[in-house]
Formats: C-alpha cells, structure tokens, sequence
C-alpha cells in the first residue's frame, strides 16, 4: 500500500512577498537549477543556470508518495491547472530554503526547480 500525504499551503508560506528584502533574498538568488549537469548548454548563457527569479514562484499545493520497493524515491506532485502535475526528480533541490518552505518556480509554464519544504510532511 502506497501512504501519501497533502500538504496544503496557504499564500504566505510563498516567498513572493517578502524577497526582494527578507534575509533570505541571497539563498534565493544563488539557487541554482539541479540538473545543470545534465544540460551543458547552460553555461553558454549563466543566467540560465539559475532557477529563476522571485516573480517565477507559484502559489499551489503539493502532495507526495512514498516511495516503494519498485519506485524507492518519494514521488512529489504540484496542483498545476486542475490537476495534479507530477515534479521530475532532476527538478527537485537537494537543499532546503532558509524558512523551510517549499518553493516551485515554473517559466513558461515548466517546472525549473522545486524546493521540498524542510521536515517533511
């Protein structure tokens, strides 16, 4: 049996607000995308190295699954659209933001980086 938890997130919890002068605004901008290593191109362009800026930040909430024998990762969902919208395990920062909130950047409606809030669930 698969155990899977909600995790809902009221607006506040986004950093949206309080970046451009919250102390975390340096962790922020120093975030960099985890699959770099896997897309070499970037370095061609610095700026996409990062995982975008405050206004790429979406207000939602996430579930995830545990994982299992045959997927032994935890599986991470967003609400995106109506539905629940699946977070490739490259997108997901190993690290944890500073306030311990979880954080999904999306550009041009694609997932760039996902923070998992500090804790679990």
């Amino acid at each position: 049996m698969t155990a899977m938890a909600l995790v809902l997130l009221p607006t506040e919890l986004r950093a949206g607000g309080e970046w451009p002068d919250s102390p975390n605004k340096a962790w922020f901008e120093k975030l960099q995308r985890p699959d770099n290593d896997k897309n070499p191109h970037r370095q061609l362009d610095p700026k996409s190295l990062f995982c975008c800026g405050e206004a790429d930040t979406v207000k939602t909430k996430f579930k995830v699954e545990e994982g299992d024998e045959r997927y032994p990762e935890d599986r991470w969902y967003a609400w995106l659209k109506n539905d629940w919208v699946p977070i490739p395990p490259e997108k997901i920062v190993q690290d944890y933001a500073p306030d311990g909130q979880p954080y999904l950047f999306l550009l041009a409606d694609t997932i760039q980086c996902f923070v998992r809030p500090k804790g679990g669930l």
